[in-house]
């Protein structure tokens, strides 16, 4: 999944707001992260210094790029005191770096911790897995050894697979009279661990990033997603919306577990409407996946009104005046026709943001910390012309 740098015109269509343009890569993000230092204070999954807060998985789940800039707002106070206090060099970043470091962090949110690997041998048994698959050279052998089976390291391609083959693992399921199992939590990365353990495979989350949103959208439309599922409205409605008021499941193997669950769910209702079944191939379900949480990732919402009493409540308007239009201490914030996304907030307060502080401790005025959901609000007033507010 790419991060975003949010290329978007101030008053785009509907349709516009989910076709955007993701160019952060995460891989190369997870090299800016070692080049500019970060690791030496922070780990991301378990891996690096611990000084600071990992800001992996380990971290409470952050669905959205608000969120996660929000965490970055409230610590950065104590991130500049140490790097001073241990004379760590300050790094810049540019505005393509930024994209990339946070498509990164962004993504190793949504890695599984490692799974358990005897739980899973226990589900692969309990929900009837071993009467078709086998796994080690032990169970049945009506379907393929998952120990032979192809690349199935990563959460994207068990995924794909799994939506391939469920219409013919349904079949056979009910011919044998073994009820649909549905799995809860992370009752799939268990299974999943099991069957990498078997077959030595290493965790390979990444290996598929990054994904291109944009195919994902097209191939939302173009394998007939949009006949039953909408986004923000648009599209249809015999099936969950899911745009950004719906949350997703919040790891990718939980989402290749929801896809199972609702397999022969689904396939009922394109039977019903004539739509063949779609199948995955290379890194399709990759680029459908990354659009998916896309959506989340750009999700700005917000209301303008609400954004201008935080404004003032937080006193930025000390600075950068009273409706953002620029003070003695403080440049203008409104009106400059740019487009204020969370990312590139990101990189001013890095840029900007201990002069910013030591400004704002002369002032007696203390450092704003922000509560979760008060960005979008923030941004929403940034990015609304002066004389709509007043």
């Amino acid at each position: 999944m790419g991060a975003v740098v949010l290329v978007v015109e101030r008053y785009r269509t509907p349709e516009a707001w989910w076709d955007t343009f993701l160019v952060g890569d995460p891989h190369t993000g997870s090299h800016v992260f070692q080049e500019k230092g970060c690791s030496q204070c922070h780990a991301v999954n378990g891996a690096g210094a611990n000084r600071a807060p990992d800001l992996g998985y380990q971290r409470p789940a952050r669905s959205t790029l608000n969120q996660l800039v929000t965490e970055m707002w409230n610590h950065a106070p104590r991130m500049w005191a140490a790097m001073e206090a241990e004379r760590i060099a300050y790094p810049s970043f540019s505005a393509r770096e930024t994209a990339d470091l946070f498509a990164y962090l962004y993504t190793a949110r949504y890695v599984d911790e490692p799974g358990d690997v005897a739980r899973g041998g226990l589900l692969f048994d309990q929900k009837s897995c071993s009467r078709c698959h086998a796994v080690g050279g032990k169970g049945g052998k009506l379907g393929p050894n998952l120990s032979q089976l192809g690349p199935v390291d990563t959460p994207i391609y068990w995924a794909q697979a799994m939506w391939n083959h469920a219409p013919a693992m349904e079949t056979s399921m009910r011919r044998l009279n073994i009820r649909w199992p549905e799995f809860a939590d992370n009752e799939m990365n268990d299974l999943l661990a099991y069957i990498r353990e078997e077959r030595a495979g290493p965790r390979q989350e990444f290996a598929l990033l990054p994904a291109d949103p944009g195919r994902g959208w097209k191939l939302f439309r173009d394998k007939g997603c949009l006949s039953c599922h909408a986004i923000r409205g648009e599209g249809g409605s015999t099936a969950p919306d899911l745009g950004s008021g719906r949350p997703l499941p919040t790891t990718l193997t939980q989402m290749a577990g929801r896809m199972w669950n609702h397999s022969p769910e689904m396939w009922q209702a394109m039977k019903a409407k004539g739509i063949e079944r779609p199948t995955f191939q290379g890194q399709e379900m990759a680029d459908l996946i990354a659009f998916l949480y896309s959506v989340r990732y750009f999700d700005l919402g917000g209301s303008a009104v609400i954004g201008r009493q935080l404004f003032v409540e937080r006193k930025c308007g000390d600075c950068h005046g009273a409706e953002g239009g620029g003070g003695e201490h403080g440049p203008q914030l409104r009106g400059r026709k740019k487009f204020f996304a969370p990312v590139t907030l990101a990189r001013a307060l890095w840029a900007h943001g201990p002069q910013m502080y030591r400004r704002s401790q002369e002032m007696g005025l203390g450092w704003p910390t922000l509560q979760e959901g008060d960005l979008a609000h923030l941004l929403a007033f940034l990015n609304t012309p002066p004389e709509e507010t007043r």
